[in-house]
């Protein structure tokens, strides 16, 4: 069976490698024509970025596309019109609206105090008083575009400023709770706006903070714009005002995304340093050893990462001209292509540093993309379809992050396949001619006897074409295939291996016992942003319970008394919860019973008294919640009101709406549960189901790949444990790091299926087209030939996403810290566990023999520095 497995693999490895020796064969023909048309195309396809489109609503990118929340929110709009600019009502809302609000924190520690309540109507009445322009330039003022209840405009938290309720605390009479009696308004719900409340007996004995909430028209394009204008006047108003008697926190309903977005675009000013020091570590990484001007090859470190820039501008082009939209996610991706770039880079280098150094130019960058321009195919693949599997993703920031950075690989690989094989193709014919490397000036072929001595400025006049692969390295590529053989071969340092894999594996299941899932939204700015410390200020201290809906979407016969049966059994069912408040509920029918009108004898008589009550002033709140239809004579829909207690996990806010919704569908009657806060509550509910069906497509379609150009049980298995237990890893590493599973990390996880193949695909193919008398010596030659690009990918990787170490976003910090992980698992499987395993249970030499003869005695592990130049 082992010489079965062993001989297909190396018909399909000759097969698929012959393909590439052309290839290369060709492009060492026409490097300059190769490189100008890559260019050129890269440059054109740039041109798209001027289709940019910058997407930064939170609601739309870091929640599900198509979730039952949103299309619950769709039908809502269509059966209930928007009142907000005559009758609105917060909790009716189909969604969170516009608005701006403040969190008013006296230094007197108490909302209740006469003295307060005066201080505080400077604030509210600056409020009022903020203007803005509409779209022509029009002066338009808050009572213009504010939603209208009452009369007038709508604000959240105005009962603390009308003259009957500062006349109770003055007088010290009892203000009741959660409900305070307006002689006009009737019964106003202020629970969800003050925090820190001390409530005793049903009544408010005291409060550290109160919310104003100004709500906003929706309820028309021009409203929306105009209130969109009206909140940035409102941040500005809010930044410049102060006061010696209270503090404020403040937000409006874009502040998150604004935040976000500007954070974002501050910290991708750290690539433009992340390219410099790619650039650097590329030329030092790629300089011989040799102080040789002929010899010398770090040019090729700068064409590499100029390689892999020109696949980010013509993928951001392509796309954006494709009218997909930008996300703030997507500004971490130049970071991971660099990175990958320059990796590809490392392994085409290595293939031409092992290339015989006997045949021609031509048949050397064949030979070179017969051996690495498979690796670097077969991890560019399967970086691709990782990321395909992402783009299937229901949430809107993975699959555009996906889109962006699958587009990103293939130019990457392109490009790397044509200008930098074209740059190294050049290189070559460069050093045979015996040129400069620098100045591309003939230099003359030094005597032996003087190449021997290690005197600089001998060495450096003259120069030669390296004759052997220790003459080509670096001192960087050194230090992997003398290093990681003494670390890996002995039985000792094996067992010691091992064992700490083990232990590794057995923390990470631990970690994914412990892992949590949700994305807290303040998290996604820095901490010194002032939603950061106005969500501080709400999360903290106010309570957290949301208003749940439930819309009875069809016709039904409400003077029934079967029909009233069922909705009282409904209720009940509902405020038999935990989660449910029993002392709240917001119910028209329970209301218009209780009411002198209210008639049974027929359906129509029913409606008749329906109206009258609901023309009463006190009762406006109810003439939202029923839908009568032209005729008078059916009710087509109504809704009725429930509230949550405070919930703060968000698994338990998930599970939350997964309950309500699981009840009203078990009812005979036509209804649905809804809250504008079940547009985040799907995030949790789907993420985990989400992520595992995305994992599962990306191995399936990595183990494809590695199937087609692997075509070894033992490396298919050792690849898909690799892949397997750094994932795990990953998830289980994700507790330590205080991060949660979400739509942010869930495309780190997929980054890291891509990330993972490629560490361990370099290694074994290293390892299968090595040759040794046993599977340590073919191990050793493995690591000679694929350890230093491996070591060099890692390294470039690193560096290419070090810089958002200081990144303000979370959505950038948390990339860094995740794609660490990712980085420092995948190094330590490839470069310490599958030697270890290959060279203890690696496949058998075939009878055929490997594709490439690389012995580890061809090379001296010890090369005395007397030898290097």
């Amino acid at each position: 069976m082992a010489i079965t497995c062993n001989t297909c693999y190396d018909v399909v490895e000759k097969k698929i490698g012959s393909v590439f020796f052309a290839y290369g064969k060709f492009v060492a023909r026409h490097p300059w024509k190769i490189i100008v048309i890559a260019i050129l195309i890269n440059g054109l396809l740039g041109i798209g970025m001027l289709r940019l489109n910058v997407l930064i609503e939170v609601e739309k990118v870091y929640t599900p596309i198509n979730s039952q929340a949103g299309k619950d929110s769709d039908k809502l709009k269509d059966i209930f019109p928007d009142m907000s600019g005559s009758n609105f009502i917060n909790y009716q809302m189909p969604d969170l609206g516009r608005n701006g609000e403040v969190i008013v924190k006296p230094k007197g520690g108490n909302i209740l105090d006469g003295t307060f309540l005066t201080k505080l109507s400077s604030l509210y009445n600056n409020l009022l008083s903020i203007n803005t322009t509409d779209g022509n330039g029009k002066t338009v003022t808050l009572n213009d575009i504010c939603a209208r209840s009452f009369g007038n405009c709508a604000i959240d938290g105005d009962i603390f400023v009308d003259p009957q309720f500062v006349n109770d605390v003055n007088t010290n009479t009892q203000i009741k709770f959660p409900y305070y009696t307006h002689a006009t308004r009737g019964p106003v719900y202020y629970e969800q706006i003050v925090g820190g409340a001390d409530v005793n007996s049903g009544v408010l004995q005291s409060a550290t903070m109160l919310l104003l909430r100004v709500n906003l028209r929706t309820d028309s394009s021009y409203f929306i714009d105009s209130a969109k204008n009206w909140q940035e006047s409102f941040l500005k108003a809010m930044k410049d005002f102060s006061s010696d008697d209270f503090e404020i926190t403040y937000s409006h309903s874009d502040s998150l995304s604004e935040e976000l977005n500007d954070n974002v675009n501050g910290d991708i000013t750290f690539f433009s340093i992340t390219f410099t020091i790619m650039i650097t570590y590329a030329c030092i990484a790629t300089m011989t050893a040799r102080c040789d001007v002929v010899g010398q090859r770090s040019n090729l470190g700068f064409a590499g990462v100029v390689a892999a820039g020109l696949a980010i501008l013509a993928s951001f082009g392509l796309v954006s001209a494709c009218g997909v939209e930008f996300v703030s996610i997507v500004g971490a991706m130049p970071f991971l292509i660099i990175g990958i770039g320059v990796d590809d880079m490392f392994m085409l280098m290595s293939g031409i540093t092992n290339a015989d150094y006997e045949l021609d130019v031509e048949a050397r960058i064949g030979e070179t993309m017969k051996t690495s321009g498979v690796s670097i195919t077969i991890t560019s693949l399967t970086d691709l379809l990782a990321f395909a599997a992402g783009a299937s993703s229901i949430f809107l920031s993975v699959r555009n992050f996906c889109i962006y950075s699958g587009i990103a690989v293939i130019f990457c690989y392109i490009n790397q396949a044509t200008i930098f094989v074209s740059s190294i193709a050049i290189n070559e014919k460069r050093m045979e001619e015996n040129r400069h490397f620098a100045t591309c000036f003939k230099m003359s072929e030094p005597k032996e006897e003087t190449i021997t001595k290690s005197t600089c400025s001998i060495v450096c006049s003259t120069g030669r074409r390296p004759k052997n692969q220790s003459e080509s390295e670096s001192y960087l590529d050194k230090i992997p295939r003398w290093l990681i053989p003494k670390l890996t071969m002995p039985i000792p340092a094996k067992i010691f291996i091992l064992v700490s894999f083990a232990a590794y594996l057995s923390i990470s299941i631990w970690g994914v016992t412990r892992m949590e899932e949700g994305l807290d939204l303040k998290h996604l700015v820095e901490e010194s942003s002032y939603y950061y410390k106005f969500r501080q200020d709400l999360d903290s201290n106010f309570p957290l319970g949301t208003s749940v809906s439930l819309i009875f979407d069809d016709a039904l016969v409400y003077s029934d008394t079967a029909t009233q049966n069922k909705l009282d059994e409904l209720l009940k069912s509902l405020k038999a919860e935990d989660t449910v408040q029993d002392n709240f509920e917001i119910n028209w029918l329970s209301s218009y019973k209780m009411d002198s009108n209210y008639d049974t004898s027929t359906e129509q008589n029913f409606i008749a008294g329906l109206q009258t009550f609901l023309g009463i002033v006190s009762n406006t709140r109810f003439q939202n919640d029923v839908i009568i239809d032209s005729s008078n004579k059916s009710i087509t829909a109504s809704r009725i009101h429930v509230m949550s207690e405070s919930i703060t996990q968000s698994q338990e806010q998930g599970k939350f709406m997964l309950k309500m919704r699981e009840i009203v569908s078990d009812s005979s009657l036509p209804v649905f549960a809804f809250s504008p806060a079940f547009l985040f509550y799907e995030q949790y509910v789907a993420i985990l189901s989400q992520t595992l069906q995305t994992l599962g497509i990306a191995v399936a379609m990595v183990f494809f790949v590695t199937c087609i150009f692997m075509p070894h049980p033992l490396l298919l298995l050792y690849v898909t444990v690799t892949v397997a237990m750094i994932t795990v890893g990953i998830f289980g590493f994700l507790p330590f790091l205080d991060l949660t599973l979400s739509a942010i990390t869930m495309i780190h996880i997929i980054m890291s299926i891509g990330f993972s193949v490629d560490f361990a695909v370099h290694i074994c193919h290293g390892y299968m087209i090595s040759s040794g008398q046993n599977r340590n010596d073919r191990m050793t030659a493995g690591i000679i030939r694929s350890g230093a690009p491996i070591f060099h990918g890692a390294i470039s990787s690193i560096l290419g996403v070090i810089m958002l170490a200081a990144a303000k976003s979370f959505i950038f910090f948390s990339f860094f810290q995740v794609m660490s992980l990712v980085i420092t698992f995948g190094i330590l499987h490839a470069l310490f566990l599958l030697p270890v395993i290959l060279s203890l249970i690696g496949p058998s030499i075939s009878k055929t023999g490997s594709m490439v003869d690389v012995k580890v005695d061809e090379i001296n592990m010890d090369t005395p520095k007397s030898n290097v130049f």
